[in-house]
């Protein structure tokens, strides 16, 4: 025989003998050694899957949204013209003021309080020409401003305590801050301050 024909020969006996020496022993062999060979397969589990899709249903009705009408915006422009102008033509928010037209409130802040109006007016005396005398009035700016607006960051607490010229005032600063901006203009307004001056 060949070589080839002997090693088919050996394994086929080989397999035989391993399968009758399994026989020959079932009825002896323990239990965990022929299990995998005698026991009946696990019935399978039911699998249940998901839907591919949502099944159908009918639309549902579009909500109706309500809708507020807006309030007409106010034309600005045309309110400030009605309040009264000064000599240069631009308003006059003290008499605005005292006429009932304009109610300031305190602050930005619905729970800001408002401040004590304070009727106290300071002389400020130029010393080389004291008929240019001006009155500042402090009741007319608390009725408009808070202290804090001005003070100490404009003005100092101490009536000796800023070097206040017009130089000054015309450059923007003091009373420039505010006056020709959006209160009167000093070139036109001098006798509201120096109240010596001819009307």
């Amino acid at each position: 025989m060949s070589r080839k024909r002997l090693r088919w020969f050996g394994l086929v006996i080989a397999a035989a003998v391993t399968w009758a020496g399994y026989l020959l022993t079932a009825c002896t062999a323990p239990p965990l050694q022929l299990a995998p060979l005698l026991e009946p397969l696990p019935q399978p589990k039911a699998v249940v899957r998901g839907l591919r899709r949502q099944p159908y249903s009918a639309l549902k009705p579009r909500s109706v949204v309500e809708t507020k009408e807006e309030a007409p915006r106010t034309d600005w422009r045309a309110q400030l013209a009605l309040l009264p102008k000064d000599a240069s033509g631009r308003t006059d928010w003290v008499r605005a003021l005292n006429d009932g037209l304009i109610s300031p409130s305190p602050g930005l802040d619905p729970k800001a309080e408002a401040q004590p109006v304070l009727d106290l007016n300071v002389e400020l005396v130029p010393q080389v020409a004291p008929e240019f005398k001006a009155t500042f009035s402090h009741k007319a700016h608390t009725q408009l401003l808070g202290c804090a607006n001005c003070h100490p960051a404009i003005f100092k607490m101490d009536r000796s305590g800023d070097p206040i010229t017009m130089e000054r005032i015309f450059a923007g600063e003091y009373c420039g801050r505010c006056h020709g901006k959006v209160a009167f203009d000093v070139r036109t307004g001098c006798p509201r301050c120096h109240l010596g001056m001819a009307q």
